[in-house]
């Protein structure tokens, strides 16, 4: 197919991509239409589990449902072990971010040459050895 545009003419051949139809999309102003999917992309299988208003519900053949929750578990379990922090991790974690967030600004005031700053600084530095 001969094209142009802004004065450049350029021949285009689009790819010819088969297409599959899918389910039932729903209706259109009396008319129903059809999902169609290119057919190297498979059709995405209805997913098991819904929630409504905050209500669970599940969808589809029951045996499908119960090995996707079978499957699903694992996963579950293993990101709550490894996601979460202890409250001594985290207090730790805290302190040392607060540790190099004051070495930099010390760090920075010597740099300037501001002695007031570094005195005032370095009085803070001495509170957080104490507090911990």
């Amino acid at each position: 197919m001969k094209l142009t545009y802004r004065g450049v003419d350029y021949e285009s051949n689009p790819l010819a991509v088969e297409m599959t139809p899918g389910e039932m999309g729903g209706k259109y102003r009396g008319q129903q239409w059809r999902r169609h999917y290119p057919r190297h992309i498979p059709v995405p299988q209805p997913v098991a589990e819904l929630k409504y208003r905050g209500v669970p519900y599940c969808v589809g053949d029951s045996l499908d449902v119960e090995a996707m929750k079978l499957r699903k578990q694992p996963e579950a379990i293993a990101t709550e072990k490894t996601g979460q922090k202890t409250g001594q991790e985290l207090t730790n974690t805290h302190l040392d971010h607060i540790r190099r967030n004051l070495e930099h600004r010390l760090q920075v005031a010597r740099e300037k040459g501001d002695q007031n700053l570094i005195r005032l600084l370095e009085d803070e530095a001495r509170q957080i050895i104490v507090g911990s």
